[in-house]
């Protein structure tokens, strides 16, 4: 089902995050997962295809699953709080 909320990129959501590529390859980039501590940037964001996987976890998807876990995430390291 096509949703216009996958029109929006991920690189630009993730940069309004204030989340960057630690390597830019053009095409992709590849990121630490702010969904964990992560030493090496294990995930990886097609900019052409506007999808993300999270090696370390093996999760992925477009830019709606991506701000759902966010949005998740967040809210469970404030109730850590």
């Amino acid at each position: 089902m096509y949703t216009k909320g996958n029109n929006i990129s991920i690189r630009s959501y993730l940069a309004e995050k204030g989340i960057y590529p630690e390597k830019d390859r053009g095409y992709y980039g590849m990121y630490h997962s702010p969904f964990r501590e992560d030493h090496n940037a294990s995930m990886k964001v097609d900019f052409n295809q506007n999808v993300w996987i999270d090696y370390g976890t093996g999760k992925g998807g477009g830019i709606l699953k991506l701000i759902e876990k966010l949005e998740i995430f967040q809210k469970m390291k404030q109730n850590a709080n």
